[in-house]
């Protein structure tokens, strides 16, 4: 692991706000999995996130979303991080994430179904 790595990850404050409401209404059993869940989305969609947008707020530290460093060592493998602190990626990738898992419960419950069919779509075009 990189020395200039984060010890805390965040969210901006709208996308937080998103992230407490996908919990509150009972799509995510914790806000750690809906987090995890949006980087997960992000890299199955192949999205390069720009910076995180300000005000950003620290929510979790790194050893309770990447215990294992499996998050770490995926996206270190599927993306050109171009030298960047890789869970610096992981909070641009769960911004885009979770603000799309935001869109899709304003539809009402979150297909997660749908969602795994179209990342499964999206690898077996690669």
């Amino acid at each position: 692991m990189k020395a200039d790595e984060p010890t805390n990850l965040g969210l901006s404050e709208k996308t937080h706000g998103y992230l407490k409401r996908l919990h509150e209404e009972g799509h995510f059993a914790e806000m750690r999995d809906a987090y995890k869940f949006g980087i997960a989305l992000a890299l199955s969609h192949e999205i390069v996130p720009p910076d995180l947008p300000s005000p950003r707020s620290n929510i979790f530290g790194v050893a309770s979303i990447d215990p294992d460093k499996s998050i770490y060592s995926a996206i270190g493998t599927l993306m050109d991080t171009k030298n960047e602190p890789i869970y610096k990626w992981a909070e641009r990738l769960a911004e885009w994430g979770v603000e799309e898992l935001f869109k899709r419960s304003q539809k009402g419950q979150i297909d997660f179904v749908r969602i795994i069919e179209e990342s499964k779509r999206k690898s077996e075009k690669n």
